[in-house]
């Protein structure tokens, strides 16, 4: 197909694609692939000079902003996930864990359909500047309705899904943030930007739990509390409900506002006079291939590399969103606390994950400039997350307190032969004969029990994981995690090469939404019927086959590399 050039003073229709020309800056023409995409291309006869210091600074504030977008996207999906049980059963006492896998699948569903068709926006429109501004707007949409669930009566828990599928919608953003850093480093650069932008990811995953912990705590749900944020609470609940709102404030619908005004302040970050888009990589590849004594091309990416960095990616995620899911159920099961000490103290654990996750976001990008990327990322990445699965497999011999649930008629104490009067305490069913008494039993739907459910039979000869023991296989989940996650993306974006990465970005991003909604959805069935020994024996093996896979890839997983034509 036909190159068309035009210089870059004419561009100003694409304005948002290209870097503008300053009075110190080198003149470049933007060239059309003929498939949207604008690339910055050296002129002949131009010096070799990728950019002025002012150009430098504009280009590193521009990261800064999708870097926030990125932490507020990742809070936007965490925030919920202690929250999101209590919060189910306060809207229906009778739902099942197996429903609050599917909410929790919905937002990663939403960002895997949506992913690759942002990227391809991206990549036809050559401005990213839209797509950042529809899903924001989404994202701000979906956290009312979570924040409004109350209004909707019977409806709420479908609206849940919906509002938590329009979340993970706006989240597929993510696609375009790793497309538009990936165009906007160069080589030597982009470790340290993906390793920049996979911490604002982790640490929004982080920082979201910890919000909904110091919601809880600072939230009463006691009428008579004499806490001052609670008494505002009640009276802004009593407003509302005055006027035929119906919208409840608690620690659960504070995340969802939280979140809204999270989206409100991040839209205003996208407007024209703030931020400016700056794709350098192409214009590093142009000066490369200009200054190069041969002609040279890119080859195609290594396929086989790809899908190994693919499933690497899928199951370091698979690992990390599935136990933020499952930890506040686990610890009501198994260490038979209240839902809200489990949101507090779950929160906190998080928040200290949360240090521990930033230390390695950094220590990442050191280390890789002293060590061999692939080194750093099976060692301190893969190893420590297979470890982790192994140290959560149930060691002791203390087994989980059962709820009691089941009430039964006071006859049950008597021997066939006694003579049972009519009066029965918890009058469950009228019955004057003794054997109706006798296996009568009341299942009542609004036990208040702590411990195990008894339709959770593996609690009855499971062991529990020792609080010492989870903890240490949470801390080394949470040193693998940054690495692992980090060092994939990084790995997949050199890859690809200098070449247009936005339905590539929209691949990996619908590559981690798809572990997002099979690992809670697999969890909540794995977990409440065979328990911990099989849902952590399983992770095992397959953080193992992961490492295989990886060690044999070892070779291959290099940056692109020009070769002569």
């Amino acid at each position: 197909m036909p190159v068309q050039t035009t210089t870059a003073e004419v561009s100003d229709g694409n304005a948002d694609a290209l870097i503008r020309p300053t009075q110190d800056s080198v003149a470049f023409k933007a060239v059309s692939n003929g498939d949207g995409e604008i690339s910055q291309m050296l002129p002949e006869g131009q010096p070799q000079v990728l950019e002025t210091a002012a150009e430098r600074r504009a280009r590193r504030h521009s990261h800064w902003i999708v870097y926030i977008t990125t932490f507020v996207m990742s809070i936007g999906f965490s925030i919920v996930l202690t929250g999101v049980w209590p919060y189910l059963q306060q809207l229906d006492t009778g739902v099942s864990k197996e429903f609050l896998g599917w909410v929790i699948a919905a937002n990663p569903l939403g960002q895997m359909i949506a992913s690759p068709l942002l990227g391809l926006w991206g990549n036809k429109a050559g401005s990213n500047r839209g797509a950042f501004l529809a899903t924001i707007l989404l994202f701000i949409v979906g956290n009312i309705l979570y924040a409004v669930l109350s209004v909707f009566g019977s409806a709420a828990r479908g609206i849940m899904i919906f509002s938590r599928f329009l979340v993970g919608v706006s989240s597929a953003n993510i696609a375009i943030i790793r497309s538009y850093i990936a165009s906007s480093t160069t080589l030597k650069e982009r470790t340290t930007a993906v390793a920049l932008t996979s911490a604002a990811q982790g640490l929004g995953f982080i920082i979201g739990p910890a919000i909904q912990a110091a919601l809880a705590v600072a939230i009463s749900h006691e009428k008579d509390s004499e806490n001052k944020t609670s008494l505002a609470s009640e009276m802004l609940e009593d407003e509302m409900e005055d006027v035929g709102l119906g919208i409840e404030w608690n620690m659960y619908t504070a995340t969802g506002w939280f979140a809204t005004v999270l989206g409100a302040l991040n839209f205003f970050l996208f407007m024209p006079c703030i931020f400016k888009e700056y794709p350098i990589a192409a214009k590093e590849a142009q000066l490369r291939r200009y200054t190069a004594k041969e002609d040279q091309k890119l080859p195609k990416p290594d396929y086989p590399a790809l899908l190994g960095v693919l499933v690497s990616f899928f199951i370091i995620l698979f690992i990390y969103v599935l136990l933020e899911t499952l930890l506040v159920p686990m610890c009501i099961d198994l260490y038979a606390w209240s839902d809200e000490k489990a949101v507090t103290v779950v929160g906190v654990g998080l928040s200290i994950a949360g240090a521990i996750s930033i230390v390695m976001f950094t220590l990442t990008s050191v280390l890789t400039r002293r060590f061999d990327e692939r080194k750093v990322f099976i060692f301190l990445g893969l190893v420590p997350l297979t470890v982790s699965m192994l140290i959560h497999f149930p060691m002791g011999n203390t087994y989980p307190k059962m709820q009691n649930c089941t009430s039964y008629d006071i006859a049950h104490v008597f021997d066939d032969s006694a003579v049972v009067p009519e009066f029965q305490m918890n009058f469950t069913e009228p019955s004057n004969t003794l054997s109706r008494h006798r296996r009568h039993a009341v299942r009542d739907d609004t036990c208040t029990d702590l411990g195990c459910p008894q339709e959770q039979e593996w609690c009855l000869y499971t062991p529990i994981i020792e609080r010492p023991q989870m903890a240490v296989a949470d801390v080394a989940a949470v040193i693998g995690y940054p690495v692992a996650f980090t060092l994939s993306s990084s790995f997949f974006s050199k890859i690809l090469g200098p070449k247009p990465q936005g339905v590539w970005m929209g691949i990996l991003t619908s590559t981690g939404s798809l572990s997002r909604v099979t690992g809670p959805v697999f969890v909540s069935y794995m977990y409440t019927a065979l328990g911990t020994r099989w849902t952590f024996g399983i992770l095992f093996v397959v953080m193992s086959l992961t490492l295989v896979i990886i060690s044999l890839l070892f070779k291959r997983l290099v940056p692109m590399k020009w070769v002569a034509t």
